[in-house]
């Protein structure tokens, strides 16, 4: 069987973690997760034009690849 404990801390800037069980976690093995939040990283205006031109429906599907290209040539997709 297994049981869940879960606390919170705050990462200090040597990424070391000290914790400290209560008495009712047994000694013996036990996993240790670490869930984080990413930081919102901006997105280059490329990335942005590409997404725009995703969400439009079109006859034939494009790639990352071939969006960029059209964009980089300055042609209309």
């Amino acid at each position: 069987m297994h049981a869940y404990y879960e606390v919170e801390t705050n990462i200090p800037s040597d990424h070391q973690l000290q914790i400290q069980l209560p008495d009712i976690v047994p000694v013996g093995r036990a996993k240790i997760s670490v869930l984080y939040e990413l930081p919102d990283l901006p997105t280059s205006k490329t990335e942005d034009l590409i997404n725009a031109i995703k969400s439009f429906r079109i006859k034939k599907p494009l790639s990352n690849q071939d969006i960029k290209s059209l964009c980089e040539e300055g042609r209309p997709c």
